[in-house]
């Protein structure tokens, strides 16, 4: 009897002792619960942390739209640039033809010879004429773009339209520029200089203007020492230069451009060589810099039966 009593006993304490434990750890979980708010985490809501179907859907959606918005912005900006640069090139392509019952000098180009004490008869001998306006006061390395048109009877018209310049993008010299230069005074010469030779890379303007193509073996020597001092020479088989401006290396700046007849047929070695009209947007040693579309739109302008000049002023 003793020993069935003490088995009861023995099963009693051990359930009391198992609902003590159990109710311990409920104690335990509520404390940390509280202390972590763990209660936060419990099964009804812990799937709110767990994307649906429907809601991964509607993320990929989101994206894709997201996507489309990036691709549609990114599209204007790029057409938007090139709507610009079109604009850019109708503008410098404009070039007028001549005007119906033209008989009288142009305005603004009067105005500039009588400053300069220049004759229309006397200096401006050649049929095409290019005006490098340079802008020796508030920025010495800015410049504007004139482009003028003779007619049979010896009157002149401004190409781009009355008083307006083909360009106002104009890069000179650093130092601007002036009729007494150095060879390293990275100015431009100022003054009425014939044109020479066009020139490219790549693709060739239409024009019947002569143009040469430059190509790995063309060089512009710039060696004072050298006997082709200020000339163009293909390839270097006769070299004895130590300095050139081997012209396919400046392909960007040399993609179209026009030779300057400065110092070249009696070339002085104490004065600035390579002077050429070129593409370009940053002031230069003494060359004229302007925009690519211009450039190629005045070799275009020109043609095989004109005598042109540019004339860079002060």
């Amino acid at each position: 009897m003793k020993k069935i009593l003490f088995v009861i006993a023995e099963i009693f304490l051990s359930v009391l002792f198992a609902a003590s434990a159990a109710a311990a750890v409920g104690v335990a979980v509520d404390i940390k619960t509280d202390m972590f708010k763990i209660d936060k985490l419990d099964p009804l809501k812990i799937s709110q942390f767990i994307p649906r179907e429907d809601e991964t859907s509607q993320n990929e959606k989101n994206k894709k739209e997201l996507s489309e918005i990036i691709l549609a912005e990114s599209k204007q900006v790029s057409d938007t640039k090139e709507s610009f640069q079109k604009a850019a090139e109708m503008k410098a392509k404009a070039f007028r033809k001549q005007p119906e019952d033209l008989d009288s000098q142009p305005k603004d180009l009067e105005e500039f010879m009588t400053a300069y004490e220049y004759s229309f008869e006397e200096t401006l001998t050649g049929n095409k004429l290019i005006l490098v306006e340079a802008d020796n006061f508030s920025n010495t390395s800015k410049a504007r773009l004139f482009c003028y048109e003779k007619n049979d009877k010896g009157y002149w018209w401004n190409v781009a339209g009355d008083g307006e310049a083909v360009t106002e993008e104009v890069y000179i010299g650093e130092n601007g520029s002036a009729y007494d230069v150095s060879a390293d005074s990275q100015k431009t010469p100022a003054g009425m200089w014939l044109l020479g030779e066009g020139f490219y890379t790549g693709e060739k303007p239409v024009t019947t203007y002569p143009l040469f193509e430059i190509t790995e073996d063309t060089y512009w020597v710039t060696d004072p020492d050298s006997k082709f001092f200020n000339q163009k020479v293909e390839g270097v088989e006769e070299k004895d230069w130590t300095k050139a401006d081997h012209m396919i290396a400046s392909e960007k700046s040399y993609k179209y451009g026009l030779v300057i007849d400065y110092n070249i047929s009696e070339p002085d070695t104490e004065k600035p060589s390579a002077i050429f009209m070129h593409c370009g947007n940053t002031p230069t040693e003494g060359c004229i810099a302007v925009p690519e579309d211009v450039m190629k739109s005045v070799l275009e302008w020109l043609d095989g039966d004109c005598a042109p000049f540019i004339w860079i002023t002060v």
